[in-house]
């Protein structure tokens, strides 16, 4: 009896490829049905007049869906092109910083009684390296478009000779 052959290679390149629809799939999904959470309960805490921390709840909940839409569409790039694109990572690295930053400024804003001086402090630098990955991330995002603008450029270049 013959055994069949399997080009093994091709077959996990395609599992490969499900596993990333599958990925995108789930995450596209979770961050519909969350953002329709959040609006949700966002009209219930503004209905019942909870402005300050339902406005809060509002940017941290769309914030978190923002970055799952941006690692969707990484993941949806990745399939159509199949190079995997650093940027749009970065970018959710920003937005997660960001939001955090912006979680603890509220959230220490509408704080009726002070923070221990220890807590103070704990927040303080939590803040300080927020701060500088959001500006190490930034940093990497510029760099990478400049390198990017000069691969254009010198392919436009030898594709120009080329004619």
């Amino acid at each position: 009896m013959r055994r069949p052959t399997v080009n093994l290679p091709s077959f996990i390149e395609k599992a490969e490829r499900s596993v990333y629809w599958l990925v995108a799939l789930a995450l596209m999904a979770g961050s519909f049905v969350y953002l329709l959470f959040v609006i949700i309960e966002a009209a219930k805490g503004y209905w019942s007049g909870e402005f300050t921390l339902t406005t809060l709840h509002l940017l941290n909940g769309t914030l978190l869906a923002l970055m799952l839409a941006q690692l969707v569409f990484t993941t949806v790039n990745f399939l159509h092109t199949g190079i995997l694109k650093i940027e749009p990572v970065l970018i959710v690295g920003i937005i997660a910083a960001v939001r955090r930053m912006l979680l603890i400024s509220a959230t220490f804003g509408i704080q009726v009684e002070p923070l221990a001086p220890i807590e103070f402090n704990q927040v303080m630098i939590e803040l300080g390296l927020l701060i500088l990955t959001t500006l190490s991330l930034s940093i990497s995002t510029h760099l990478l478009r400049i390198h990017s603008r000069k691969e254009d450029v010198l392919l436009q270049g030898v594709l120009h000779e080329k004619k």
